[in-house]
């Protein structure tokens, strides 16, 4: 058992990525932060491709360590997900802005349960600090069903909920990033 997950530490490929979507949503939600009209306005073109760039990385991700990753299917299945609803959102700009804080909520719903789904990555692997991506998944799936819940609130707030959700999951994954990178240092010849 040892030797396998010594295997696993020493394969781990493509950690770097997740610094990159960190660094994106990080950007996205500071970005919404300081223009909350043009935000608004602008948000399934901008969420288009916030999410199908998230998309293709968690692929390029899954498919690099799907050798060595436990439950690397669920890495697939978001990125697929994302690729899907991020073309979606390209292919209908128009898309009606009554409907948006559903799919703002729906994506930050599944954006939470992925950082979950690492954070007990993490953990079979016993590499510290998996508690912290597993409550910012936790908390970023809070945001996500107050959004689907509650419609009307969400209209009111999505600019703020969605640059907070985009700020604490870029944290997060940015963490998850560094953990991956510490175990892949830790472990080299």
């Amino acid at each position: 058992m040892a030797s396998l997950v010594q295997q696993i530490k020493n394969d781990i490929k493509n950690w770097w990525l997740f610094t990159l979507i960190g660094i994106l949503l990080l950007i996205a939600g500071f970005y919404t932060i300081s223009n909350p009209l043009t935000s608004y306005l602008g948000l399934a073109i901008f969420f288009g491709v916030l999410i199908f760039v998230n998309g293709i990385m968690e692929l390029s991700f899954a498919i690099g360590n799907r050798k060595h990753l436990h439950r690397w299917g669920w890495t697939l299945a978001a990125g697929m997900l994302d690729v899907i609803l991020g073309f979606v959102l390209l292919l209908y700009p128009g898309l009606s802005m009554s409907v948006l804080p559903f799919i703002v909520g729906f994506y930050i719903l599944l954006l939470g349960a992925s950082l979950s789904s690492y954070a007990f990555q993490l953990n079979s692997l016993s590499i510290k600090g998996w508690g912290w991506v597993l409550a910012g998944g936790i908390l970023t799936v809070i945001f996500g069903l107050s959004m689907i819940f509650n419609p009307i609130i969400g209209i009111a707030t999505i600019v703020g909920w969605t640059a907070f959700a985009f700020i604490i999951a870029g944290i997060v994954n940015i963490i998850f990033s560094i953990q991956l990178k510490k175990v892949k240092d830790h472990t080299t010849p």
